[in-house]
């Protein structure tokens, strides 16, 4: 199948590319061609339908037939990235079978899919939102979950089959693809007042509710299993952006067109396991197309996100009982090959072009010098003078400490000062918490116990430092397993923590200080420390076990 390409093939395989793999770097405005990355979209995804739908000994042949016959529709109808009566009106007439008409409402951020119930007897209008509120977006943490369809109607195929029907209804859909309404636009308040936001997304209320409200007058309101997905999307915005960055919804809606059509007509479980797989060999070819065309570190990205994929369907396969094992094996077995050469291909180019350039940046190591040059013996000092001078004009002097300066503290709304909270702000949260704990529990004095005058003060300290010790050990739990210095650093906060506890019980029971405390006082000497205050607390901890 020939793709249509753009005068810079590389700039459009870029573009295409942020849409299916949504890398970590994305533009900072709407793409200027959205309509040829819409052809382009539904282009691969056709091909690989193809694919898939000639493999032999396929017992599903005629449901990837019938999705092929429907992507074939649903390009044709949503050229141009607007619906024409024309084009509406002959996929109407044309609908048979387990096909169905996916159609993108562009101007009012609505999709629409039309299918044929299994009965024969009625047609299924199943209709939802095609991009969120980019204040949904932002707020998410790492994706949205969505339900579809958003609202579904059954009309009797006695009425949908009537001339009047499917004119009234091409001409609906023709003029609400391509008219803006303003009531239904994003607003905003501005000096007190609303005004229409044009950079964010349109309410799908037309469609949704006026259109689906219409149509159940001549039918009634559906409820087909609803399909689970988890939407990534994301909002990027630069100075000079007219709009920002969005996430295709065109692609979201064939998406939820190919799955929700796999899933009727070969059952929830079997349509998943193959939606998977036709995702996957979408983005192996796609690989394959891009190598060479798109920067070095984008293919990495890809080629990571379909190896991925591939694990995740192999410890599915794994956990899956024999009835769907037997799909898993099938799939495997006929595209395997595929997945092998488009990945080895890409790893082999990878290779080809990492070399070099690892070569290249390489820092050459120089051979020290025999002899240290006479300039690099003498020291300037210009901030020292004035401190050596009052040392030495007065014999007793006494150098005095600045004025104690509390450590640099985190801002404490660390999440909500994230303008776009991403997957690594939850792993960066992990370890900022645990460095203000440690640094809290080393400020402190812990073995000071004189402050506490009762052995009630004293049991009540000794509970707190043990509810302490095991929050302190929760929290860690597997962050520093892989960090000697962290793990001796923990280790430390956690000896002074129980150092800190049996002076309590200590004072409580004097007679405890005649029996050895279980713990060797050289216990801490295999420890890596890197800083001279780690050594100065083992010290102090050495000295009270001793």
């Amino acid at each position: 199948m020939s793709y249509t390409m753009a005068a810079s093939p590389g700039d459009f395989l870029e573009s295409l590319f942020n849409h299916i793999a949504l890398p970590p770097r994305l533009p900072g405005r709407q793409d200027t061609s959205l309509g040829r990355v819409e052809r382009g979209l539904v282009e691969r995804l056709l091909d690989a339908t193809v694919k898939l739908s000639r493999l032999p000994h396929n017992d599903s042949a005629d449901e990837w037939e019938s999705l092929r016959r429907s992507l074939e529709t649903c390009r044709r109808v949503n050229s141009g990235g607007r619906l024409t009566k024309i084009s509406l009106l002959t996929a109407l007439r044309e609908l048979q079978g387990r096909d169905f008409i996916a159609l993108y409402i562009t101007e009012q951020n609505a999709a629409l899919i039309i299918r044929l119930q299994e009965d024969g007897d009625s047609v299924l209008f199943e209709a939802f939102e095609a991009s969120p509120l980019s204040e949904d977006v932002l707020a998410s943490k790492n994706a949205l979950q969505w339900d579809f369809p958003g609202s579904a109607v059954a009309i009797p195929i006695s009425e949908y089959e009537k001339t009047s029907f499917q004119d009234e209804l091409a001409t609906f859909l023709e003029r609400a693809s391509t008219e803006s309404i303003k009531r239904f636009a994003a607003h905003t308040n501005k000096a007190g007042s609303f005004a229409f936001e044009s950079r964010d997304t349109v309410d799908p209320a037309l469609i949704t509710q006026m259109l689906m409200t219409l149509l159940e007058v001549n039918g009634s309101r559906a409820f087909p299993p609803l399909l689970q997905k988890r939407v990534r999307d994301d909002v990027c915005w630069s100075d000079g952006g007219e709009k920002p960055w969005r996430r295709c919804p065109f692609w979201l809606v064939l998406r939820v067109a190919v799955h929700r059509h796999l899933s009727i007509t070969l059952g929830g479980d079997v349509g998943r396991i193959q939606y998977k797989f036709l995702i996957c060999l979408v983005l192996s070819r796609f690989l394959d197309e891009c190598l060479g065309q798109i920067g070095l570190d984008l293919a990495v990205f890809l080629k990571t996100k379909l190896c991925r994929r591939l694990v995740k369907l192999e410890v599915d396969k794994e956990r899956a009982p024999a009835n769907l094992s037997i799909h898993y094996e099938y799939w495997f077995t006929a595209l395997g090959p595929d997945f092998r050469r488009y990945t080895n291909t890409a790893a082999e180019q990878i290779s080809v072009a990492w070399e070099p350039f690892k070569k290249r940046i390489q820092r050459p190591i120089l051979t020290l010098p025999k002899y240290a040059d006479p300039r690099h013996l003498l020291l300037s000092l210009p901030s020292s003078k004035d401190y050596i001078q009052r040392v030495l004009n007065e014999p007793f002097y006494r150098y005095t400490a600045p004025p104690f300066v509390s450590l640099y503290k985190l801002p404490q709304d660390y999440q909500l000062s994230s303008t776009v909270p991403k997957p690594g702000t939850a792993f960066a949260n992990r370890y900022f918490r645990l460095s203000e704990i440690e640094t809290e529990i080393e400020l402190r004095e812990s073995f000071d116990v004189s402050a506490l005058a009762t052995d009630i003060l004293c049991e009540q300290r000794c509970i707190e430092l043990a509810t302490e010790i095991e929050n302190y050990l929760s929290t860690v739990g597997d962050a520093y397993d892989s960090n000697p210095e962290q793990k001796s650093v923990m280790l430390i906060t956690v000896m002074e923590l129980w150092v800190g506890m049996d002076a309590c019980a200590a004072k409580m029971f004097s007679l405890l200080k005649d029996y050895n405390p279980g713990i060797p006082s050289d216990i801490l000497d295999d420890l890596q420390i890197a800083r001279l205050k780690d050594i100065q607390r083992i010290h102090m901890i050495r000295e009270y076990l001793s």
